[in-house]
């Protein structure tokens, strides 16, 4: 009964803080629409914009938490756009510029842009998302002259494809990635022990070469599927933050950059063997070969010889398991429905009631690694790269992961026959799957920095004749403030949020920085009666008698002085 009482006070408190975030209303998004056939600014442009702009306000009601108030305008001139679009007769061979990229760490501020080429074939008509950025071409073969046409178009069709593609809906119980640590364990490397290979010795594979280049390929594999998915998400959660305008001065021109906001760890170990009675022989009718494992049997033994840290709901810990090869090929299967896999999940990214209990690791792939027995002609490079490719496809399941933690699905979906992406992997978060986390978490981060602002304000005002305030403390809560300022600012002008949540978290961890300080204290102050109460015990035993022998020896002075003075 006292567990549940304390349920039904977190559900209380969850109740009491959604009702407060909920009080945040977010401005409306702007985005800009090119139209290059008719010039910048032009009537017909802005009968364009309006036209997309009232497609999004009647399609956003059927798609409540997912899509944002929206508010379509045009560029005054080409400067106002991200790249020169001279060209008015293009439009099968436009291809989005190299400069629309932006690295996950640098991002440059920008109105999201969408580009609306008119006359096109129908083999080139559709959308074209960029992944990068926030730039989107819409190609119709509608001409320039059927102006209603046109607007009808794009208040029906092109709104809503953009609403429900773009703006991905989000569950409701997504946690914050904090730090993640990647484990391969190599069952036998001894059974990986080949000949003829040209390394320029005669043993070939030893157990030692085979583990150094497994762990070289784990290495490469992490820091090409991984590292980039961590440089995104840092992006939101913030580093070393600062804003910046360009030599012109031009605040559109700002950017934002960060630093790795969350750490990565890789280990690598050996000989860890399953138990001989869990594994099994797989059957003549089945269409999988070789030897497979409960899921439910291997949940048990990796919990068993796995550590059980205290750690945080965002931190994640992913096994990558390499089977011998008289283990190989080996299949993971479910007992309840009979499915087959390679991946088991032993945490749910997504735990009902938004509690997610400290169960690590996480998650466990099987790597399947071919066997070079008896092949001649290989040489230490293709053996490499084979691990790579294999242990890059195993991380496929680890990203599915830490996108569902964060209410994303496995994978980007679209409709592929109207909607094309441009840009990396569908592997990698997108612009817009970012903004729609930004959106998720701004709410919630705004409400924090608010009030330890102004918590760390009160202190000020109350003890500032007591409290030291170095000045690198003042320079990290001046930063704090404006980095705050600017999020709320960029909000107001319109743009994606995922800016703003990322100074928002910048001024998060400068508060923070504040609050651990060791030099933001009180000043030592002591009354007087305290300084008597402390030292009276200990100075007068040692005063009293000093003070009477004194007095003793100023009074026989005066004595000896007086018997002088008579005679």
């Amino acid at each position: 009964k006292a567990a549940d009482d304390d349920d039904d006070n977190d559900d209380d408190d969850e109740r009491e803080a959604s009702s407060t975030i909920e009080t945040i209303i977010i401005p409306p998004l702007k985005v800009n629409l090119i139209v290059p056939q008719v010039g910048f600014s032009s009537t017909m442009g802005k009968s364009l914009a309006e036209a997309l702009e009232r497609g999004f306000r009647s399609q956003s009601s059927a798609l409540p938490q997912a899509s944002p108030a929206i508010r379509v305008g045009t560029t005054e001139s080409k400067s106002g756009s991200r790249f020169d679009i001279s060209n008015k007769d293009l439009c099968d061979n436009f291809q989005l510029p190299p400069q629309s990229k932006q690295s996950g760490n640098h991002r440059e501020v920008n109105y999201p842009e969408i580009i609306l080429l008119m006359g096109c074939s129908s083999s080139s008509a559709g959308i074209e998302v960029d992944r990068n950025s926030g730039i989107v071409v819409v190609r119709t073969v509608l001409p320039v002259e059927r102006s209603n046409e046109l607007q009808r178009h794009l208040e029906e069709d092109t709104s809503r494809l953009l609403l429900s593609t773009l703006f991905v809906p989000l569950s409701n119980n997504g946690h914050r990635l904090e730090s993640i640590s990647i484990k391969l364990i190599d069952e036998n490397p001894a059974s990986h022990v080949t000949e003829g290979v040209n390394d320029g010795d005669d043993d070939g594979i030893t157990a030692k070469v085979h583990f150094d280049i497994i762990g070289k390929a784990l290495s490469s594999s992490v820091q090409a599927k991984i590292g980039p998915l961590l440089e995104e998400l840092s992006f939101i959660y913030g580093g070393k933050i600062e804003a910046y305008s360009d030599a012109s001065g031009m605040t559109e021109r700002s950017a934002v950059k960060t630093e790795n906001a969350m750490s990565l760890a890789v280990h690598l170990s050996a000989y860890l063997p399953l138990p001989e009675d869990f594994v099994e022989l797989g059957k003549d009718d089945e269409t999988t070969s070789g030897k497979y494992v409960s899921s439910k049997g291997l949940a048990n033994w990796i919990h068993a010889h796995s550590h059980q840290p205290t750690k945080n709901t965002g931190d994640v810990e992913w096994i990558l398991f390499v089977p011998s090869q008289d283990n190989a090929p080996l299949t993971v299967r479910n007992e309840s429905n009979g499915g087959n896999g390679k991946s088991i999940i032993l945490s749910s990214p997504q735990p009902a009631g938004g509690k997610m209990k400290n169960v690590y690791p996480n998650g466990m792939s099987i790597v399947d690694i071919p066997n070079f027995t008896g092949k001649v002609d290989l040489d230490l490079g293709q053996i490499l790269s084979s691990y790579t490719v294999d242990i890059s496809h195993s991380l496929v399941y680890l990203i599915g992961y830490i996108r569902a933690m964060h209410g994303l699905p496995p994978s980007t979906s679209a409709d592929l026959s109207s909607l094309k992406y441009h840009g990396d992997g569908r592997e990698n978060l997108s612009f817009w799957e970012l903004e729609s986390i930004a959106r998720k978490l701004y709410s919630s981060s705004l409400e924090t920095a608010l009030f330890e602002t102004d918590a760390l304000m009160a202190l000020l005002h109350q003890h500032a004749g007591t409290l030291a305030l170095p000045t690198e403390v003042a320079h990290e809560l001046n930063n704090a403030t404006h980095l705050l300022r600017q999020s709320i600012s960029l909000i107001e002008k319109g743009f994606p949020v995922i800016y703003a949540t990322s100074l928002l978290h910048g001024s998060l961890q400068h508060l923070e920085s504040v609050k651990n300080d060791h030099r933001f204290f009180e000043l030592p102050y002591f009354a007087p009666d305290h300084y008597l109460a402390v030292f009276s015990p200990l100075v007068l035993p040692l005063l009293l008698p000093m003070i009477v022998g004194l007095v003793r020896e100023v009074k026989r002075f005066r004595e000896l002085q007086n018997k002088v003075d008579r005679c």
